[in-house]
């Protein structure tokens, strides 16, 4: 593998900020699944955007993928339509190595599997060892590729007798024979949350292993820090950064990661420090590893607790996020630990954030009709008996059938939700579609893009209005894959 540079993740909009950038920007990361937004029976794989696809693979920088939605610390293996779509677009934009975080996210709940919403930590223990294991060396059978797995965010606090952090992901990748991507915030944020510290935690890793690190910014939230992907990198961890980069032989890249409001936000002067520093400080890698033959371990004897399987670790913590009420010793001990309540708002949030954007004229009529206090108890029933949805057209569909049985009686609800769920359809097939209304849909539709609640009508009218698909450009709202609010 060629040493890459300094990067960071894409996503779409960012088009005119890389060209303005090119100098400090080496290395774009693809999070792959972002840009799929239907299943394609016919070839048991996803459809992704055409476009998107088009102006990464003319941009004129070398590519990663890091995948977002199928993570390989659980039972789950992903379906073969995941892989058929990961290799078909692998053969188009040519990523240097793939990775994935070494988390889960799916349940069995019956004979069903049910997506948790959010990237949740693996048991530490020799049976999650060896699933992780097992889960990885599926991936890079399917992928032929280069794979590294990325250490997660860990929210919940450190549990009795339970295997190290550190020691977990050494473990997974030396039995795996696989590389690490080192995602320093996340190993800062469990820290700040009273996990293991980072000194500690990177006392464990082999530096040999590790390919690709990852830096960003957080927040605070209740008390607790968050991996947020909200801002540039505080003086701690760039201080992290350029004492690890140094101890590291086989750094191939170093990547920083934002969300696309957060970088819309920050003054360009910010980014372009981060960019800097973090270009400085690739300059050093690998210096001090040099000067020493091996890196010193920590000798661990300690037996770990091996009572919980993961398939009872994976169902509990699962169920638990989505709201399932369990009666167990292991759902007792996880429901004391603040990090679940943690959890389940970020799961809440981040839903509701999909639906408002993707629903965007539907759910401001129900708000300004029903009220804020009403709106917002539909939309906790809605995902009290609603599990999360990879795709987002499959949430709108769910959301339009719950407010259809809900007969609210809300005026000009019915239409307008038909032209949102036919607007998405479009966007998804290209092919014309049209909605009769009763009423002029104009000045509803502006009144509601100005977050006023619209002018009664007097209904009867007739009007049709056609909706044709026309090439988005690039947006951080376009129609995406969005699986998880995710580390």
């Amino acid at each position: 593998m060629n040493e890459l540079g300094v990067g960071l993740v894409y996503f779409q909009g960012l088009e005119d900020f890389l060209a303005l950038h090119s100098s400090l920007i080496d290395v774009v990361e693809i999070e792959p699944q972002t840009f799929w937004y239907d299943k394609d029976d016919g070839c048991n794989a996803f459809k992704y955007d055409a476009g998107v696809t088009d102006f990464l693979r003319n941009y004129n920088r070398p590519k990663l993928f890091h995948g977002v939605g199928y993570p390989v610390g659980g039972t789950f293996l992903p379906p073969d339509m995941h892989f058929n779509t990961l290799r078909k677009q692998a053969e188009e934009l040519h990523p240097q190595w793939v990775s994935e975080h070494l988390s889960f996210n799916y349940i069995k709940e019956a004979d069903e599997i049910i997506n948790a919403g959010f990237l949740l930590p693996p048991i530490q223990s020799n049976e999650g060892v060896k699933v992780a294991v097992a889960n990885i060396r599926n991936y890079q059978s399917r992928m032929n590729r280069p794979f590294a797995f990325e250490t997660g965010v860990n929210y919940l606090q450190p549990r009795k007798n339970e295997m190290p952090d550190g020691l977990f992901v050494r473990k997974v990748a030396e039995e795996a024979d696989c590389h690490i991507l080192l995602d320093l915030h996340n190993i800062l944020t469990n820290q700040r949350n009273g996990r293991q510290s980072v000194k500690d935690f990177l006392e464990f890793i082999p530096f040999e292993r590790v390919i690709e690190l990852h830096v960003g910014g957080g927040m605070y939230y209740k008390d607790y820090y968050l991996d947020a992907h909200s801002g540039v990198s505080d003086a701690e961890l760039f201080e992290i950064l350029e004492n690890v980069v140094c101890r590291l032989p086989n750094l191939k890249a170093l990547m920083f990661e934002i969300e696309p409001d957060a970088l819309n936000k920050l003054p360009g002067s910010e980014i372009t420090g981060q960019l800097t520093k973090m270009q400085r400080i690739w300059e050093k890698r690998g210096n001090h590893y040099k000067k020493r033959e091996t890196q010193s371990i920590p000798c661990f004897s300690q037996n770990f607790d091996e009572s919980i399987s993961v398939n009872e670790w994976e169902n509990t913590l699962g169920g638990l996020i989505l709201g399932r009420s369990q009666e167990s010793k292991l759902s007792k001990e996880l429901l004391k630990d603040g990090g679940i309540a943690i959890i389940k708002d970020l799961v809440f949030n981040f839903r509701g954030s999909v639906l408002i954007s993707i629903m965007k004229l539907t759910t401001r009529l129900l708000r300004l009709s029903v009220g804020e206090e009403r709106f917002n108890q539909y939309v906790v029933d809605f995902f009290d008996t609603t599990a999360p949805e990879l795709l987002p057209v499959i949430l709108a569909e769910q959301f339009a059938v719950y407010i259809v049985l809900k007969d609210l009686r809300v005026r000009y609800l019915e239409k307008i939700l038909e032209y949102e769920l036919f607007t998405i359809y479009t966007a998804i097939d290209k092919q014309a579609r049209s909605v009769s209304f009763s009423f002029d849909p104009a000045p509803v539709m502006e009144a509601l893009e100005n977050l006023q609640l619209p002018a009664e009508q007097v209904i009867g009218k007739s009007v049709k209005l056609q909706i044709v698909y026309q090439q988005p450009e690039f947006t951080s709202e376009a129609l995406s894959f969005s699986p998880v609010f995710h580390n």
